[in-house]
């Protein structure tokens, strides 16, 4: 089984943003690179496992810095950076609850077709609900709304959005089978963290850094790993487009 280096507190993600921009044509691309410096742990921002005298860091621990621009977005807020910032609290809100909603229907639409225990284990992960039984379903859903009642919930939704050129990173994809406070352990290999991009399915940026602490994980679940961030960002996506065509409708009317 290969082994990968676990990544830290101060360790980097680097990668390519795809973002529209204008006047150049085609796609342009942005490099990223920053600092894990937020979220390192699910208990952040106290620490209780070091890797090299720092914290270790799990999936969705991230980072802020800056991508190399290249033009001006291809659609310019027209609005104060104010009142944009008001608006994306709300309707980040309703994205998170619909998206919520929206894998509790998935997961129990699957849970009435026959599959293997694969698939089932797989749609438990997308989801993040267990059908394996009435008790589990309910816990499933019950700690899936959790998130509301947690505070670094609402410290996310009530951060101002980055001016353009700012970024941010984060990791995606962590061990299976070694886990700190609850978070999979992240590390450091090609394609198991995001940056803030246009395709939001695709891993797009790796982690990098160095510690003597190597994490075996094999190249199927890495593979695994991303089927599921993509399947995930896939959700998220297609309820993010739904409510998108909705305010379209509305306007129109």
């Amino acid at each position: 089984m290969p082994l990968w280096p676990a990544v830290k507190l101060m360790d980097m993600v680097i990668g390519i943003d795809v973002h529209a921009v204008a006047p150049i044509p085609g796609i342009p691309v942005h490099p990223y690179f920053g600092i894990i410096f937020l979220w390192y742990q699910p208990t952040f921002p106290s620490a209780n496992v070091l890797i090299n005298g720092m914290p270790a860091c799990t999936v969705g621990a991230m980072g802020y810095s800056v991508h190399v621009p290249q033009g001006i977005p291809a659609n310019p807020p027209n609005c104060p950076y104010w009142k944009r910032y008001l608006t994306n609290i709300p309707m980040a809100l309703t994205l998170m609850g619909l998206t919520i909603l929206a894998n509790i229907a998935i997961a129990g639409i699957a849970s009435l077709i026959p599959k293997p225990n694969g698939a089932e284990s797989f749609l438990k992960d997308v989801t993040g609900i267990d059908t394996s039984s009435k008790a589990a379903t309910w816990e499933s859903i019950k700690g899936a709304f959790s998130a509301f009642t947690q505070w670094p919930t609402w410290v996310k939704l009530l951060m101002p959005p980055i001016p353009y050129c700012g970024s941010q990173g984060s990791t995606a994809v962590g061990s299976p089978n070694v886990t700190v406070n609850g978070g999979p352990l992240a590390f450091v290999a090609p394609l198991v963290a995001t940056s803030c991009s246009d395709i939001p399915i695709v891993p797009n940026a790796m982690t990098l850094g160095f510690s003597n602490v190597m994490v075996g994980v094999s190249f199927a679940a890495i593979a695994r790993g991303l089927a599921v961030n993509a399947a995930q960002g896939a959700v998220g996506a297609g309820v993010a487009a739904g409510v998108s065509r909705l305010q379209g409708g509305k306007g129109a009317g």
